[in-house]
């Protein structure tokens, strides 16, 4: 439970607060459908997850030594003095 309540990033705080804003909306509008919406980024917010990157299929790996592509048909620029 620690490990899921640290690093508050912006998105995070987002989803937090809209979905407060929809609870709220939900009870005075008595449109008891916008709760569902509402639990939706409620949990996102608690647990960080998101629709797209749940996974964290959208981080990349970090190489320590990046391959050089067409390291040998690519010329470096030398400008000519004048």
């Amino acid at each position: 439970m620690k490990k899921s309540l640290r690093n508050w990033d912006f998105g995070r705080i987002f989803r937090l607060l809209a979905g407060l804003a929809a609870i709220i909306y939900a009870l005075t509008s008595k449109e008891y459908v916008f709760l569902l919406l509402a639990a939706l980024f409620l949990l996102q917010a608690i647990f960080n997850i998101s629709c797209c990157c749940a996974g964290g299929g959208c981080s990349t790996t970090k190489q320590d030594h990046p391959k050089q592509a067409y390291k040998d048909t690519l010329k470096p620029y030398k400008p000519e003095k004048k």
